[in-house]
């Protein structure tokens, strides 16, 4: 993928916690076989402090698992199989420490995962919880401006309970999902709860890759969504990373 990439992204407290226990990753290198990308959101949970916690060492983790392992494991192979075995390996890793930590201070600590993985035209999603990844697709030969999918399943009961969740309980496996990525202007946007529950499908156009022209016009128009969701009354943190790649 040796496509330009364009991003922004908002981190909001929100006006009633005080403290964003979400935390954001994105990285990307350029490989022998083209650019390899890794964006990720995590809401943490597990009451005051223990949801930031969970979500940065999450965060943290990935980052370094990117860059001394994953980036020289796909240098040597670009296998679907290589690629979905080490995100698997690295979710199993992480789950197990959060789950021995949780254990041992006798305190509930989780977090929710959603990670994107771009490569060689291919998309790789791996997610657990119910923090989302959307897909925008701008096609310029049809009348329509953009065609929104979401790419994520709410792991959740009802509004306030997950069914899964890395951390909390032995079980670890994220949902996986693999898609070639279209040749026209595309974007992602990757949120928490927070910043999605109180938006209408209509305001997600404003994100179409075919309004956005760099990364500041990005963050200025996330920064505009958080914003009017505050104002709605949304009392949690409040995280999104948008990525564009020009056609």
């Amino acid at each position: 993928m040796n496509r330009k990439i364009l991003y922004g992204y908002v981190w909001e407290a929100g006006k009633v916690k005080g403290i964003n226990e979400d935390s954001l990753l994105l990285r990307t290198v350029k490989t022998k076989n083209g650019s390899l990308l890794i964006g990720c959101i995590c809401d943490g949970m597990g009451g005051v402090g223990n949801g930031e916690i969970a979500s940065g060492y999450v965060v943290e983790q990935l980052e370094k698992w990117f860059l001394q392992e994953f980036v020289w494991a796909v240098h040597r192979s670009k296998s679907r199989i290589v690629i979905k075995g080490k995100v698997f390996r690295i979710f199993q890793k992480m789950n197990r420490k959060l789950f021995e930590h949780m254990k041992r201070m006798a305190v509930p600590l989780g977090t929710t995962v959603s990670l994107l993985v771009l490569f060689e035209g291919r998309g790789y999603i791996f997610h657990i919880g119910d923090s989302r990844i959307y897909g925008f697709c701008a096609y310029p030969v049809l009348k329509k401006p953009v065609f929104i999918r979401r790419l994520t399943k709410d792991h959740k009961k009802d509004e306030s309970t997950l069914t899964r969740c890395l951390g909390l309980t032995p079980e670890w496996k994220p949902d996986f999902h693999c898609f070639r990525i279209r040749k026209g202007a595309c974007g992602f946007l990757l949120c928490s709860d927070g910043f999605y529950r109180k938006l209408e499908g209509k305001q997600l156009k404003c994100l179409s890759p075919r309004l956005l022209k760099d990364g500041r016009q990005i963050e200025r128009r996330l920064k505009e969504m958080a914003e009017r969701i505050m104002k709605r009354g949304e009392p949690d943190n409040l995280s999104a990373l948008y990525i564009k790649l020009e056609p």
